[in-house]
């Protein structure tokens, strides 16, 4: 496992779950999340222990001087956030 690896399988998820909604078929957003909690608490949880908790991510960042490159940690955080907007709407709905 890595921080790669890790900020890649949430964009990958959000992606999906988007997809998902796009395309008429929100009930699959349950199933996606399902899955992708069973992955978390049972290999990354451990992983994060060992190295500290989600704060060993800022170990990865380059600061750079450059202020018209986008980071990737800021990719990171829009995606995400894409992704648990589109939980709660898929929760809501249920509801």
């Amino acid at each position: 496992i890595t921080w790669g690896k890790v900020v890649s399988m949430f964009a990958v998820a959000t992606g999906l779950a988007v997809d998902c909604v796009r395309q008429g078929r929100p009930a699959t957003v349950h199933v996606l999340v399902d899955s992708l909690g069973q992955l978390v608490r049972r290999y990354l949880v451990p992983w994060l222990k060992r190295r500290g908790g989600w704060t060993e991510i800022t170990k990865c960042v380059i600061k750079r001087d450059v202020a018209s490159e986008h980071h990737w940690l800021s990719s990171t955080v829009e995606t995400l956030k894409y992704f648990l907007t589109t939980v709660y709407v898929y929760v809501m709905k249920e509801q």
